[in-house]
């Protein structure tokens, strides 16, 4: 699409890649345009680069996404339903426990007799009609409860008020659990249910301080490799670093900075401090990154994947958000679980009486058999879409190999994540440090990066080095805002 007018709201208009990669240096550009620098390093090496499409730090902050904090630390909160069941600490009828013994042979509330329940928590109020795991049987709250201890109890009577009805001892016993259907009161009551609050669950993480040096000596400095970028506008060739130590270090920074924020695992303590201390006897602080943020209830190990197996994980999945109206999840993961994810829809698809139309192309001599399944849309809206993620195929650092197709067992690793929004913003954000997301600053020989060679004894540089170093800095982390519609399919094997 031209980047013309989009429509009568349009006010400014958008400038294409060449007014930033020219002939500027991205040491020139941090100097003239920082905040542009990053987003379009997250989008270069996120997006393009051929090593890490489709990376973490592409989809926050090559999209914008992204928070900026003035600390080191962060906190968050996650909204959870005012809603829960609550579970049976005890209960007694006619003076005596129920008990697994007796449970069989217990009939509570025959005969309109009263049940006491001890709960853990004073979370209905009189006048409640109270649901067992199973439903059909139901109590009604008489009078306000009082507390046993830790405990509160509650004296409940047969919600129908037939003589015959009672509640089976087996829905009694301790760890069982009772909800909240509604309330009901006679005439001229003074009594009413209360209100229930949660508060939201607090989450903290930390920024990481991550740093890179590379030095440049005065004949390399000379030797210089060019980068072509074309312009799609005008069809200039355009250059957007002009050495090659420049370029090989922002490549390894936004891989290294990658890897951290999708693997590190917090060395923090609950109090906020850590006993991993530098060399100059300063704490040093690794975050939880986007991995360890899953919880671990959203983990499943596999051995072969299945349809069935895919299905019940993104039900599962499904119900931790009902009522945010996201169901389309996207799962990172490399090329065996693309493989995988095509081999049970394929096997799927099998099952059903299908006139292939989309497999087979061409004609003559030229026929061409082949596709792949990379999006599931199943029952209920959920919708599951496959991105390719690198990360998990690079042999270098994914060293466990599956017996079988001897490729790294990491890529066969599913990451299911949540992209969507709440309130309005990203699920998942990279968090930065305000104005510490990159610093870059040179040390400067004989040759300063930008300006070239010194040619008069006037020129003041910091050493007597034939070149120049270069130091990269960021401060940064990674927030999965709301971590229940997150999980991971981690491929098992025996050692």
């Amino acid at each position: 699409m031209d980047n013309g007018i989009l429509n009568n709201l349009q006010i400014g208009r958008g400038k294409w890649f060449s007014d930033l990669v020219d002939e500027n240096m991205i040491s020139n550009a941090m100097l003239t345009r920082p905040y542009e620098v990053t987003r379009v390093i997250s989008y270069v090496f996120g997006s393009k680069d051929d090593g890490y499409s489709t990376s973490l730090d592409a989809i926050t902050g090559g999209l914008g996404n992204v928070m900026t904090i003035d600390q080191r630390d962060y906190e968050w909160s996650v909204m959870i339903d005012s809603d829960r069941a609550v579970t049976i600490r005890s209960a007694k009828w006619q003076g005596t426990e129920i008990t697994a013994a007796n449970a069989s042979t217990v009939m509570a509330g025959l005969g309109n007799t009263p049940i006491m329940l001890w709960l853990e928590d004073k979370w209905f109020g009189p006048g409640a009609i109270l649901e067992f795991d199973n439903r059909e049987y139901q109590v009604r709250v008489s009078g306000a409860p009082y507390q046993d201890g830790n405990e509160w109890v509650y004296t409940c009577f047969i919600a129908d008020g037939q003589s015959n009805s009672y509640i089976p001892g087996e829905y009694l016993l301790a760890g069982r659990q009772v909800s909240r259907l509604a309330s009901a009161y006679e005439e001229y009551s003074e009594e009413g249910d209360i209100l229930n609050y949660n508060t939201h669950f607090k989450m903290r993480n930390f920024l990481f301080t991550t740093r890179l040096d590379y030095d440049i000596t005065g004949t390399a400095y000379s030797t210089v490799l060019w980068i072509a970028l074309k312009d799609p506008k005008t069809g200039k060739t355009s250059y957007l670093w002009s050495d090659y130590q420049e370029w090989k270090a922002m490549r390894e920074w936004s891989k290294r900075c990658e890897r951290m924020m999708v693997y590190s695992k917090s060395n923090v303590n609950k109090d906020g401090s850590t006993s991993l201390l530098g060399t100059n006897g300063r704490p040093v602080y690794i975050p939880a990154g986007l991995l360890q943020q899953i919880a671990p209830s959203n983990r499943r190990y596999y051995t072969e994947l299945t349809p069935e197996l895919l299905e019940d994980f993104l039900f599962d999945l499904s119900y931790n958000i009902l009522g945010t109206n996201e169901r389309k999840f996207v799962a990172l993961t490399g090329e065996m679980g693309m493989k995988e994810f095509d081999r049970v829809l394929k096997q799927k698809a099998a099952t059903m009486n299908l006139i292939d139309t989309k497999f087979i192309s061409g004609s003559g001599q030229a026929l061409v058999l082949g596709g792949q399944f990379v999006t599931y849309k199943m029952t209920n809206g959920i919708e599951l879409t496959l991105k390719h993620f690198p990360l998990y195929d690079d042999p270098t650092y994914n060293r466990l190999l599956h017996p079988v197709s001897g490729k790294p067992l990491e890529s066969y690793r599913m990451t299911f994540l949540d992209l969507g929004r709440r309130d309005g913003q990203a699920n998942i954000v990279k968090v930065v440090r305000k104005d510490r997301e990159m610093v870059v600053w040179n040390t400067s020989g004989s040759v300063a990066p930008g300006t070239g060679y010194s040619k008069n004894k006037s020129t003041v540089r910091s050493n007597a080095k034939d070149g120049y170093s270069v130091h990269f800095l960021g401060e940064m982390g990674i927030m999965l805002r709301d971590p229940r519609a997150c999980g991971e399919l981690i491929m098992e094997v025996e050692d």
